[in-house]
């Protein structure tokens, strides 16, 4: 609860310097860029969606910013690629019946998982991992 506590405080705070910037701005002037280096840092460490939507910023443009597309702690590519798993592969799996799951991130990474009816695979924890979260 206390790191809830903390990260709440930090977007808060964050939030609090973009609201006084949009009392005070000329119309349709960019948002300063110390204000987005501070929105991005927090979308690295918490995820886009969540900071673009409690700062009320463009998700598109923070995520861009922050680079939040990859998942953290993970070495980064140039551009989207394409991830397959085949847990019949991994595992050793005879030919059986399978289950196909396919995610496509918004920049157009896949992440493809087929299981067979006897493997034992975390989907939600690739899945997680794929979005970018931590357990």
């Amino acid at each position: 609860m206390e790191r809830n506590a903390a990260r709440a405080a930090r977007i808060e705070a964050v939030r609090r310097r973009i609201d006084g910037w949009r009392r005070v701005r000329v119309k349709r002037s960019p948002m300063p860029k110390d204000l987005w280096e501070a929105a991005a840092e927090l979308a690295r460490e918490h995820g886009a969606s969540l900071v673009a939507r409690e700062l009320g910023v463009g998700y598109a443009t923070l995520r861009e910013r922050s680079g939040s597309g990859v998942v953290r702690g993970a070495q980064t590519a140039a551009s989207p690629g394409f991830v397959e798993v085949d847990a019949g592969q991994l595992f050793g799996s005879s030919p059986e019946r399978r289950t196909e799951v396919e995610l496509r991130d918004i920049d157009g990474t896949t992440l493809v998982i087929r299981i067979g009816e006897r493997d034992k695979v975390d989907v939600a924890g690739l899945v997680e991992m794929f979005r970018g979260r931590r357990p």
